[in-house]
């Protein structure tokens, strides 16, 4: 389904809470009319939340829309730990995945295995915060994600899939690197070529490549398929440092919308030292300079308390009314 079949401006927003705890560790959901204003909904509770599967924590969830209507929930596998310090003993190189025709009901859970290359010392590599796009040259979607290598570097790796159960390429290619570590990439597609937004990951150790490192930086290819290594930074500033490039703002976990009312878009990164605090910045020209996005006062934007790691799938509003009634 494509944009032009939902409402002026309709948006569910997927996310996970501020806590080390399951509830916490769940899907949960708010909605915006207007891509600036979100609304909790089941009054902050999760819309979906694990049983039966490891630890049943789960994070970094992202809902996608596929080219049969339905929807696809994919997330970061944490079921192997409780907490942070209990997760780096326990890496996942799966991705937690359950399908939904409403974003109602949530069925069939399970988890995928996105790569067979090793991470650092004798742990996998982990598989983190994992988005899912359609590739039409072929004809596969491709689930993006941030993989950790032998060294601990990490770079963003595509793994291709029909159906969300068997990937088709078990040895997965690496979609980007700028020659530094990177995760938490996101793609807006615009006039037939992709624009991928990411966290460099680098602490003051990027050298000439990089600044100081932890904010949201911005690379583009030429087409919309999404290929391995055709994604190019073309800018060393970060867009959530706008004028004051030296100051770091310690961002994370993008995401980007388009009003399709006007040209503008906006961009949402979590604050991840403030434990659920969005900012927001906005441009109408994705290819305008990185540090010139408007950074928006935090009055003319809302979240929901404690949001962590968000992002936003287009809904109809016949789907939205529904959705609100049910939650």
């Amino acid at each position: 389904m494509n944009a032009s079949s939902c409402s002026p401006g309709a948006w569910v927003l997927s996310y996970f809470g501020p806590h080390q705890d399951v509830p916490s560790d769940s899907l949960h959901l708010a909605y915006s009319t207007d891509g600036l204003h979100w609304s909790t909904l089941a009054e902050g509770q999760p819309a979906y939340q694990l049983t039966g599967m490891g630890t049943n924590h789960i994070r970094d969830p992202f809902l996608f829309r596929k080219n049969d209507g339905t929807y696809v929930y994919i997330a970061t596998d944490w079921t192997l730990s409780m907490n942070d310090a209990n997760y780096w003993n326990h890496p996942s190189s799966k991705i937690f995945v359950a399908d939904s025709t409403d974003l109602i009901t949530f069925t069939n859970p399970r988890l995928i295995t996105l790569t067979n290359l090793p991470g650092p010392g004798a742990t996998p590599m982990h598989a983190w915060a994992p988005e899912a796009y359609y590739d039409p040259d072929r004809k596969l979607y491709a689930i993006i994600w941030s993989g950790n290598d032998t060294t601990g570097a990490n770079r963003i790796y595509v793994s291709y899939t029909e159906d969300f159960v068997t990937i088709v390429n078990p040895t997965p290619d690496v979609l980007f690197d700028p020659g530094y570590s990177v995760i938490d990439a996101t793609i807006t597609q615009w006039n037939d070529r992709n624009y991928l937004f990411f966290k460099d990951e680098t602490d003051s150790s990027g050298s000439a490549l990089t600044g100081s490192g932890k904010d949201i930086q911005i690379a583009r290819s030429s087409t919309l398929a999404l290929d391995p290594a055709t994604f190019t930074r073309w800018s060393p500033d970060y867009i959530t440092r706008g004028s004051t490039q030296s100051r770091r703002r310690a961002t994370e976990g993008p995401f980007v919308i388009k009003d399709p009312r006007q040209s503008r878009w906006y961009l949402f990164a979590d604050y991840y030292l403030n434990g659920g605090v969005f900012g927001c910045w906005s441009t109408t020209d994705l290819d305008a300079e990185p540090g010139s996005w408007t950074e928006l006062p935090s009055a003319q934007y809302s979240f929901p308390s404690g949001v962590r790691h968000a992002n936003a799938v287009r809904v109809t509003q016949a789907e939205l009314d529904a959705i609100i009634a049910h939650y």
